[in-house]
C-alpha cells in the first residue's frame, strides 16, 4: 500500500560557482571574494553553508579566475524573503594591504533554470579629494560595516559610491512543493498557453 506524505514546506536547490571578475581596473591584479547569504525570517538551510570565501586568484591574461563552487538547499512556507548572495572583492594593494575592491548582491532565480548572470560591483567613495587621499595613504578606504549590507535598503540613502567591475556566476536552480503552496513556475504556465493556442 502506498503513503502518501503531506510536505511541510517548498524547497530551493541551488548549485554553481563563482566563476571570474572582469572589468576590474587594470592596477588590480589580485582578488579574492567573500559571499554571504541574506534570505527572511521563514527561510532556513538545510544544506551547504552560508558564507565563504574563495582563494586568492591573480590576473593571467587580463582575467581573474576563481571557479568557486556554490551548493546550497533552502526550505521555506513563504516566499517573501526570497535568498539573495550578498558578494564582496577584496584585494591586496601596492603596500600590500588588504582592501575591498567592490560589493554587489543577486537574487536567487525564482525559477528553475541554468543562468549565466553578470553582477556589477560597486564601492563607496570619500566625500571629498582630501578625505580620499588620507583613507588611502592610511590604508582606511570606506568600506561597510558588513557584506550583507548590500542587500538592504535602509541605511544606503546618502551612500556615495563608484561602478569599479563585475563578477561573472553560472547557477542552477531547482524547485520543490511550490505548486503546494500557491506559487506557480511561470514558465510551464506559458507552455500550457502555448499548447492551447496551438489546438
Amino acid at each position: 500500500m502506498k503513503r502518501h506524505t503531506i510536505s511541510s514546506c517548498f524547497h530551493v536547490y541551488l548549485t554553481g560557482q563563482i566563476e571570474e571578475a572582469i572589468d576590474f581596473p587594470c592596477h588590480v591584479t589580485n582578488l579574492y571574494c567573500r559571499y554571504v547569504l541574506s534570505y527572511g525570517l521563514d527561510w532556513r538551510v538545510v544544506h551547504g553553508v552560508t558564507s565563504s570565501v574563495t582563494q586568492m586568484a591573480y590576473c593571467q591574461e587580463g582575467r581573474i579566475v576563481w571557479n568557486f563552487p556554490i551548493e546550497l538547499a533552502f526550505r521555506s512556507t513563504n516566499a517573501y524573503g526570497w535568498p539573495r548572495i550578498c558578494f564582496a572583492v577584496y584585494g591586496l594593494d601596492f603596500f600590500g594591504r588588504d582592501v575591498v575592491r567592490g560589493y554587489g548582491s543577486l537574487l536567487i532565480p525564482t525559477l528553475p533554470c541554468r543562468q549565466e548572470l553578470t553582477v556589477d560591483m560597486y564601492r563607496p567613495i570619500s566625500g571629498s579629494k582630501c578625505h580620499e587621499f588620507m583613507n588611502w595613504w592610511r590604508g582606511t578606504i570606506p568600506e561597510y560595516y558588513e557584506t550583507a549590507f548590500t542587500a538592504r535598503s535602509e541605511g544606503r540613502e546618502l551612500t556615495r559610491v563608484i561602478n569599479d567591475g563585475q563578477i561573472k556566476v553560472v547557477l542552477n536552480v531547482m524547485t520543490k512543493d511550490m505548486e503546494k503552496y500557491g506559487f506557480t513556475n511561470a514558465r510551464n504556465n506559458v507552455s500550457l498557453i502555448d499548447d492551447k493556442k496551438s489546438n
